[in-house]
């Protein structure tokens, strides 16, 4: 009797598990880059906020001559009364004195996510954290200032 392989179509069993092993792979370095851009661009948009506060504190600066005092206030968040950058420092919108500075405050990209703004009238600090590698350094929390930003929470 010879042995005759059958003519009908279709996969064995090795050549399914290699290509759901295949899939698999794809789906697993798929997902890890989607989630490495995703905290890229929440460090962007965290970058880009400090950026802005510091520059409307720097305007606050120069109509002022001083900082908004406060020994810690997250910026943005629901009671905290620091909606707004006006004359009178960090407040709720409604009790905003002209000149207005900054007419929203960012918020951090993750939901619960705030800045943390502390001031004298010298100097501040605005503390952040990154998830990946920025031009600041690696992950980790950081602090804003008149004068650049580094790891220190000396108010500068």
């Amino acid at each position: 009797m010879i042995f005759t392989p059958s003519k009908r179509a279709g996969f064995t069993i090795l050549e399914l598990l290699v290509v759901i092993v295949f899939v698999g792979i794809l789906a697993a370095v798929a997902i890890y880059s989607l989630n490495v851009t995703r905290a890229t661009s929440r460090d962007s948009k965290r970058v880009s906020d400090v950026s802005v506060v510091r520059a409307a504190l720097s305007q606050h600066w120069l109509q002022k001559a001083s900082y908004p005092v406060s020994e810690g206030v997250n910026l943005g968040q629901v009671g905290a009364n620091a909606d707004v950058l006006a004359g009178n420092g960090f407040v709720a919108g409604d009790q905003a004195v002209d000149p207005l500075f900054l007419q929203r405050v960012p918020t951090g990209p993750k939901t619960g996510e705030y800045y943390v703004y502390r001031g004298a009238v010298s100097g501040y600090s605005i503390k952040f954290t990154t998830e990946r590698v920025t031009a600041y350094g690696p992950a980790g929390t950081y602090y804003a200032h008149a004068g650049g930003v580094d790891t220190s929470d000396e108010l500068k």
